[in-house]
């Protein structure tokens, strides 16, 4: 019995959506007129949730494993172009283009 409940547990963190980290958290969304104009794109980038959840939380976790990326990327903005639930299995996804606004510290 202890060991179903251990289980149990183990199984509903798994399903819980982790926010941010504290870098992806710095990347904010921006106006793409504005970022083109005087950012660099450093890349698209595409976010992924594990299976589960409901489908705003899917799509919360898609949108923070796509700011995860950007952060990786150096980036400062993120402009999404698309997110939904229509992955397989309902999975979400989310897609934006990864920006770098300006000097790099000590510049």
């Amino acid at each position: 019995m202890k060991g179903m409940i251990a289980l149990l547990a183990l199984l509903a963190a798994a399903c819980a959506t982790p926010g941010p980290s504290a870098t992806a958290q710095k990347v904010v969304e921006g106006d793409p007129a504005v970022l083109n104009r005087d950012c660099k794109l450093l890349g698209t980038v595409n976010g992924r949730s594990m299976l589960g959840g409901s489908d705003e939380a899917r799509l919360a976790a898609a949108v923070n494993d796509a700011r995860e990326r950007a952060a990786a990327l150096g980036a400062t903005h993120i402009v999404f172009l698309q997110t939904d639930n229509k992955g397989i299995l309902g999975s979400g996804n989310a897609s934006g283009r990864a920006y770098r606004c300006g000097k790099p510290a000590g510049s």
